[in-house]
């Protein structure tokens, strides 16, 4: 790309660099950092509904971010709602004053909806599938769903131009405007996790996951009961925020089960300490009702463990089954336990398992690579804005 090209990121953002978690904001994180390096490429973070008060400007290692705050008489409304009916109008504002040449949506499909600016919308995950597993909503659960597949729905149509993470992801989608692009572009993962070189300890399973119902905690640890009978040595770390009520649920079934001294929850932890944890395990256990592609699994392929996660989403698309990893039903405790014990009783094929994980995600997962993709697809959205520019109006 020719001159200066000035990208504005509208996306979840960390606000403590060494604690960057995983979804969303990782990925926008890394993509970021990566971009802040790229010569003639100016980047800003605009991040949506930061707390209630002020909008507050950042500078970080070149990079400007804009943490919005949310308006005090709207705030209590659910965020979708709030995108709706004020959130859209602060960011379109913010934008004014910040003149892009491209907009990156990160999973706001209600925000790019219609932007008048070059834009592109990367699909990260599906927020109303999501919506099926959370029981906080109770019988308007279903509500929330057709609500939030109603609205997203609206955000993805009127975005032209779509990067998929995933190519399930793609099979979602619905119709979109005559004339729009879509890129399949990986998420990017932090560059140091290839330099994770393990010395993995006999039977250590990691799960890097929030502990939430839909991430399928208490099944991986039903299956895990059934590990421990061929393999007494082996444990379960779990790496991840929790949510209190399910956390409380997880522990209560390890007890059940005799399994407690067993069962670690470690939390949230930092980039260090998540790299610290996948040097010395085993494999990475990752058993969710539903996924996109997850950076934990990428994480793991990069650092050469091999991965026993679910046959959904957009997973099959990142492990190979056999080759670097199992891919098992998550809903059968059995199938994801002869997986575990597979990987976990052959050293010398997990080992080659986790070899063939690193080559796929240096070829897939480096930063490098993901951002010259996507600095490939900002230039094709701003040389067919140019030409559309160029011919005008038709008369």
């Amino acid at each position: 790309m020719g001159g200066l090209i000035r990208i504005a990121l509208v996306t979840p953002y960390p606000k403590d660099p060494a604690r960057v978690g995983g979804g969303v904001s990782g990925a926008a994180k890394y993509l970021v950092d990566e971009l802040r390096k790229t010569p003639g490429v100016e980047t800003c973070v605009i991040v949506p509904k930061q707390g209630v008060g002020a909008t507050v400007r950042e500078e970080r290692d070149g990079v400007t971010v804009y943490r919005v705050g949310m308006l005090r008489g709207w705030s209590l409304l659910p965020g979708t709602l709030y995108d709706l009916c004020v959130g859209r109008r602060q960011i379109r504002r913010l934008l004014e004053s910040v003149r892009p040449d491209v907009v990156h949506f990160q999973a706001a499909a209600l925000l790019a909806a219609g932007c008048p600016w070059p834009a592109v919308l990367t699909v990260h995950g599906l927020v109303e599938r999501d919506a099926l597993f959370d029981r906080s909503w109770g019988p308007l659960r279903l509500v929330r769903w057709l609500v939030l597949k109603l609205i997203e729905g609206h955000g993805r149509r009127r975005s032209p131009h779509v990067i998929l993470v995933s190519d399930y992801a793609g099979r979602c989608l619905p119709p979109r405007p005559v004339g729009g692009r879509t890129w399949r572009i990986n998420n990017p993962i932090d560059g140091s996790f290839f330099d994770v070189r393990g010395r993995a300890r006999p039977g250590r399973i990691l799960c890097c996951s929030r502990v939430q119902r839909i991430k399928n905690i208490t099944g991986l640890i039903d299956a895990f009961g059934d590990v421990l009978r061929a393999h007494p040595q082996a444990e379960l770390r779990v790496a991840g925020k929790p949510d209190p009520e399910y956390l409380l649920e997880c522990e209560r079934r390890a007890c059940s089960l005799g399994l407690g001294a067993k069962v670690r929850f470690l939390g949230g932890l930092s980039v260090a300490e998540v790299q610290g944890e996948l040097s010395k395990a085993a494999c990475l256990a990752l058993p969710s009702f539903q996924e996109n592609a997850p950076l934990a699994i990428a994480e793991a392929m990069a650092a050469g463990v091999p991965v026993v996660a679910s046959n959904v989403g957009g997973i099959p698309e990142m492990v190979e089954h056999g080759r670097s990893g199992f891919v098992v039903d998550p809903f059968d405790a059995k199938e994801l336990a002869a997986a575990l014990t597979a990987v976990l009783s052959d050293r010398r094929r997990a080992a080659a398992m986790g070899r063939r994980g690193r080559a796929i995600a240096a070829a897939r997962f480096r930063p490098s690579v993901v951002c010259g993709l996507t600095l490939r697809a900002y230039a094709e959205i701003l040389s067919g804005h140019r030409a559309q520019t160029d011919v005008g109006p038709m008369s």
